[in-house]
């Protein structure tokens, strides 16, 4: 999902390229070598210039911004923050979930645009929207399409734009019991590697998911029967003094919230070995000689729960035939995966084995269309062949083995980073903290004495990788941190 696209104009943009160049050279800088590394003229990189230091002094009036030097208390990501929730796109996406009743003209109103410029700005939104069979309606203004992907794009968005739970409305207070009830859930099973990061974003799903059903928004049945990792009955019980609905209503909400917090794209990088040691035995209860992908060695050892890259692509497969849609993921993911033969039938060996456990439900069209979305992740198989230690964090996406796959030509492992982990003081020097937009792994580096790399996601993948690159070149590296937000 290009969802940065889709969000900030090409002038935002040029503005973020622009602060990152100068944070990476520690505030001072040549405007001309950004000029030439961004093939503008100077008069245009001049008049990015500008524009910055007008956002600056608005976020911080003590700012001082010349051709060559930048002193602010304004950090890069507090900035990305601001222009994404100035961004018509998010302030319309935002009024969806906050104030369902009202209008697209409602926003024009408030933001002093027209009904044209509103929807010119929201063109790669709605673009974005359809390929995930979402629509968005302008009176009332709201998203309609699966419940389950409306609030996977809440999500996503959310998190991409750094946004915080106190930016949202809190959740009503009717429905408070029943947010107690879900953190006792999925908090006291031990069925994550836990971490800062994880609760931050089990609790935004939680809201958005309380948020959307004092709206009277419900989950439809999920095409697939799925076993559950989690004792529901307690939580059922929760549900039905809540809402007054039929046990088989209850379920049908339960079965895609368990699922969305357990074995989705979205969760299950935090499931703990163990958790998918256990979903993986169910599934050969059910079928006795199932194999996650036969004739692909690099896949073999899947039932251990311990091969994350088994574990990411029985999840993707899994959410494929669920809702015939490439899932929601960063646009590193989506654009920059190219599939291979070998790729190609590995894809093909894990949707015909998923297949045989649903033969009344998945045809023909299902495979093709699965096999079509999975075979640009499956040409990451070749880190399994591990020689470099990477430790990753639960949310970190597929972005990062395409990153290692071109650097290291797939001589690297990835382990969880979670709150267990401890770093080796003899090895200090060769880790490096890489994180997108999650401070918590900026403050884990910080407290470790751990040097960090910022992977600025609105930038170009091919400008992101030069900077990583110059970074590693004064590096003797055995060992990563790295974190990810999609995000995934």
């Amino acid at each position: 999902m290009k969802i940065d696209d889709a969000m900030l104009t090409s002038k935002a943009t040029r503005k973020i390229r622009l602060l990152t160049f100068i944070n990476d050279q520690g505030g001072h800088f040549n405007l001309a070598d950004f000029a030439t590394s961004t093939t503008e003229s100077y008069s245009q990189a001049y008049h990015v210039l500008l524009n910055l230091r007008a956002d600056l002094l608005k976020l911080a009036p003590a700012t001082e911004l010349t051709k060559d030097a930048l002193e602010t208390t304004v950090t890069p990501d507090e900035y990305r923050h601001w222009l994404y929730i100035n961004s018509i796109p998010y302030q319309a996406i935002l009024t969806t979930l906050t104030h369902p009743e009202q209008r697209a003209q409602d926003v024009c109103d408030a933001h002093g645009i027209s009904l044209s410029t509103f929807n010119r700005r929201m063109r790669p939104m709605r673009e974005q929207l359809a390929q995930y069979q979402l629509e968005l309606t302008t009176n009332p203004l709201q998203i309609v399409g699966n419940e389950a992907l409306i609030q996977l794009l809440y999500l996503t968005i959310f998190t991409t734009t750094m946004t915080t739970l106190t930016e949202l409305p809190p959740v009503p207070q009717a429905y408070r019991p029943l947010a107690t009830a879900i953190r006792t859930t999925y908090t006291g099973s031990q069925l994550y590697c836990d971490s800062p990061g994880l609760a931050e974003h089990r609790e935004m799903l939680l809201t958005i998911c309380l948020l959307r059903l004092s709206q009277d928004h419900r989950y439809a049945p999920l095409r697939l029967p799925l076993a559950h990792l989690t004792d529901l009955r307690a939580l059922a019980r929760h549900f039905q003094q809540q809402l007054g609905d039929s046990p088989k209503a209850v379920l049908t909400e339960l079965a895609t919230l368990d699922y969305l917090m357990t074995s989705s794209p979205y969760f299950v990088r935090s499931l703990q070995p163990n958790s998918l040691k256990r979903l993986f035995h169910g599934l050969q209860q059910r079928l006795p000689d199932y194999e996650l992908a036969p004739g692909v060695v690099e896949l073999a050892d899947y039932a251990t729960g311990d091969n994350w890259f088994a574990n990411w692509l029985f999840s993707l497969c899994q959410f494929m035939l669920l809702f015939r849609v490439d899932p929601l993921l960063r646009p590193e993911i989506t654009t920059l995966y190219r599939a291979t033969d070998t790729s190609t039938a590995a894809a093909a060996s894990l949707a015909n084995s998923m297949a045989r456990l649903y033969p009344q439900i998945i045809n023909s069209s299902d495979l093709r269309l699965v096999q079509n979305y999975l075979s640009k992740y499956t040409n990451g198989l070749n880190l399994t062949a591990a020689k470099v230690e990477i430790l990753v964090s639960y949310d970190m996406v597929g972005v990062t083995t395409d990153v290692f796959n071109r650097l290291l030509g797939g001589v690297v492992h990835l382990q969880i980073l979670c709150d267990q982990m401890v770093i080796d003081p003899q090895k200090r020097s060769n880790y490096i903290v890489m994180y997108g937009t999650d401070e918590l792994a900026a403050a884990f580096a910080s407290e470790n004495h751990l040097e960090t790399f910022h992977w600025i996601k609105e930038l170009e993948y091919g400008e992101n990788l030069d900077r990583l690159i110059r970074t590693l070149r004064h590096h003797d590296l055995s060992l990563f941190a790295l974190d990810f937000q999609h995000a995934d």
